[in-house]
């Protein structure tokens, strides 16, 4: 099973809910996000980065969740579910509300959705991974493109200021739950399976450096 079928299916509207497999790709298929040893990733800084934002992709995006991902050196493979919305939706993120007291006056009771920060053993707070990711509802390209520009950042505040992605991304809408299965499958057989990765720059004519910080 290849890891990238299509670029967009014309006429369908990528809103609607649907499962939906994308594959992201780092510009020039530098392995920026770590490595492969003993067929596991061993993420860098920048990889742990990229799946701390990936796993807070539900928290910006009303109706949005997630299923089987994993974070390659040089690109992320991930389901994501895009559910029935309700009707009336309202999108809230380190906003107050305010609440009308008996007295008449307006009383401003801070939400409960702030963005936490992640602790990564190696460093003490990576600065509120997933913050530039707009709590806004949209399409599936919304979605990625919220979460490229949520790792971006992060890269460039964080001394990896050449880091970037291909321009776009591959999806393929799951079909059914054979379809899944064999999705799910080839998910987690990546990383065992990266020595024969068609984004293994170690297969192709010319080696990527990967990027240090500056």
């Amino acid at each position: 099973m290849r890891a990238r079928r299509s670029i967009r299916l014309k006429g369908w509207d990528y809103s609607q809910p649907s499962w939906y497999y994308v594959t992201i790709v780092v510009k020039e298929r530098r392995c920026d996000f770590g490595r492969v040893v003993i067929d596991a990733v061993d993420l860098s800084e920048l990889g742990r980065a990229a799946d701390a934002c990936w796993r807070k992709i539900p928290e910006h995006h009303d109706g949005v969740g997630l299923d089987e991902y994993v974070v390659m050196p040089n690109h992320v493979h991930g389901i994501v579910i895009i559910n029935e919305k309700p009707r009336r939706e309202i999108h809230r993120r380190d906003v107050q509300l305010n609440v009308p007291t008996d007295n008449g006056s307006m009383l401003n009771v801070p939400t409960d959705n702030a963005v936490e920060p992640v602790v990564s053993a190696d460093r003490p707070m990576i600065h509120q991974i997933g913050k530039s990711i707009s709590p806004v509802k949209g399409s599936l390209s919304v979605i990625i493109r919220t979460y490229k520009a949520a790792v971006t950042t992060w890269a460039r505040a964080n001394g990896y200021a050449e880091f970037a992605w291909q321009g776009r991304f591959h999806d393929h809408i799951v079909r059914d739950e054979d379809d899944l299965n064999r999705i799910r499958e080839y998910i987690r057989d990546n990383p065992v399976k990266w020595a024969l990765d068609e984004e293994n720059p170690e297969i192709s004519s010319s080696k990527q450096t990967p990027l240090r910080r500056t």
